[in-house]
């Protein structure tokens, strides 16, 4: 159902051609309270305001929640990877009419991005299928959500998203600080700026009658106090989105049980054997992937961290049930993380330089929150003493021990076309009642792109950085409130 309309404004009653001014649109100056049920986190009401008739530019406030918009960052957490932009330089306008341009890095973005697996848990999938109530387009002609991170000084300079997306939907994740007048979304043309509020969403067509509308050139400014967080939602003109269809749930009592220790022969030559449980998603499980050592290793690290390195973990709200990462392992951060790498590499079948960084979690214990990663082929060992993993569209429940791993993928492939594998999706069944139950572990997956070489090139930012310039026009601004 498509939000109402709350207000409408003409845009040649705000600009003044001979002297451009910037109006400024304050989303939180609209006066809409967010109203959220707390058990779903899901916003009870939604108010659409068209800003510009032409081109209609909508703004919808708390768009997404305050608990969606955190669990988005959690999910992009140790997956970031410098931004890319697309190289029309090197196409035929056929290529750039179908959007198949190379993607490159370029001193014109300076952000950071994730793109997200479509329905990477069940949050996702949920904010899929919000985007079409305002989108008005069809589901397969989504793009996968992309992630982005804006430390203080990083932008994307003036750019067009393509006549290949005709619908851009762009979501703020976060406030910056009330002093930080950057960071804003600019569109030069129009002579408007959007401050990011959290949960906000901009909306925007990006061609009229299939040609490029160049009025919709826009900016992503560089913040200067804090780390701005957003995700942008594009509409294709092609089919993007291909799913694995009809799909059966299974439940506990109809499931195949499997040990894993139990598989094959006792190994006296201490060689890892991967063992095939399914043919098709290709499952497979190798008992004591990881010594005692190794996983000791991994535990004091997670130990010796004073905080962890996600910024965004949560123990409560509606997501509590979910994957939360406790410590990110940096990429060959020790030795033995090092060889641990390159023994998944072996493992997994897929060059280093995709190897994402590790991750250790506390698992997921309720079903549709457990993140599958962001990439197309994913790892989970076992740290604790035990744990059982239950891949309900499988029907299988597998009981690991400290150290077995498993490797699953979440792509099928048909001529070029990903087709996302939902059979693979997972929940892990804790011993009792508290988070105390819930099993540790590591989730590790391939990303798409060559995610370590690309982050060599780029220095990533941890921490904020005050006083960071940004690399954009300045331009005499006024702020401009709706009245309702």
């Amino acid at each position: 159902r498509n939000p109402p309309t709350a207000a409408c404004f003409e845009s040649m009653t705000l600009l003044d051609a001979a002297e451009p001014q910037t109006v400024v649109i304050d989303p939180r100056s609209f006066g809409v309270e967010p109203e959220v049920d707390e058990a779903t986190g899901i916003p009870k009401q939604l108010q659409a305001f068209v800003i510009l008739g032409d081109p209609k530019i909508t703004v919808v406030p708390n768009f997404f929640s305050e608990a969606e918009c955190v669990h988005l960052q959690e999910l992009a957490e140790a997956s970031w990877m410098p931004s890319l932009v697309g190289d029309n330089n090197k196409c035929t306008m056929e290529d750039y009419d179908r959007g198949s341009l190379e993607n490159i890095l370029a001193p014109t973005r300076t952000s950071w991005s994730c793109m997200m697996r479509y329905a990477q848990d069940s949050v996702v999938e949920r904010l899929e299928h919000r985007l079409l109530s305002i989108g008005c387009l069809p589901m397969e002609n989504l793009e996968r959500m992309n992630a982005v991170r804006y430390a203080p000084g990083e932008y994307f300079n003036k750019h067009h998203d393509g006549k290949f997306r005709p619908l851009t939907i762009f979501v703020y994740l976060n406030d910056l600080d009330e002093e930080d007048y950057a960071g804003d979304t600019y569109f030069p043309v129009l002579g408007l700026s959007f401050r990011p509020r959290q949960g906000t969403a901009v909306m925007w067509p990006n061609s009229v009658d299939g040609k490029e509308d160049p009025r919709v050139l826009h900016a992503g400014r560089a913040p200067t106090l804090g780390v701005k967080y957003g995700v942008n939602c594009f509409f294709n003109v092609n089919k993007m989105r291909h799913m694995m269809p009809d799909l059966k749930e299974y439940g506990l009592n109809e499931s195949m049980e499997c040990e894993v220790r139990k598989l094959g022969r006792q190994n006296s030559d201490e060689k890892l054997v991967a063992y095939q449980l399914c043919a098709s998603p290709k499952l497979m499980a190798v008992k004591a992937f990881l010594s005692d050592e190794e996983v000791d290793h991994f535990m004091t690290l997670l130990e010796a961290s004073t905080s962890s390195t996600a910024e965004v973990s949560s123990d409560t709200g509606p997501f509590c049930g979910g994957t939360q990462t406790l410590r990110v392992v940096q990429f060959e951060e020790t030795e033995l993380v090092k060889a641990i790498e390159a023994r998944l590499v072996a493992t997994g079948g897929l060059p280093l330089s995709h190897l994402a960084p590790l991750r250790i979690v506390r698992t997921a214990s309720d079903r549709g929150l457990c993140n599958r990663g962001c990439g197309p082929k994913s790892v989970y060992i076992c740290l604790s003493e035990q744990d059982e993993v239950f891949f309900y569209r499988l029907g299988l429940r597998l009981k690991l021990r400290k150290g077995d791993a498993l490797l699953w993928p979440n792509v099928q492939w048909r001529d070029e076309d990903p087709i996302e594998d939902l059979r693979t999706v997972r929940v892990h069944l804790p011993a009792g009642p508290s988070d105390a139950h819930r099993a540790i572990g590591i989730d590790a997956f391939f990303h798409d792109h060559d995610i370590r070489h690309q982050r060599r090139q780029h220095n990533f930012q941890e921490s904020r950085v005050p006083g960071a310039s940004a690399e954009a026009e300045t331009t005499e601004c006024a702020v401009f409130k709706l009245q309702r």
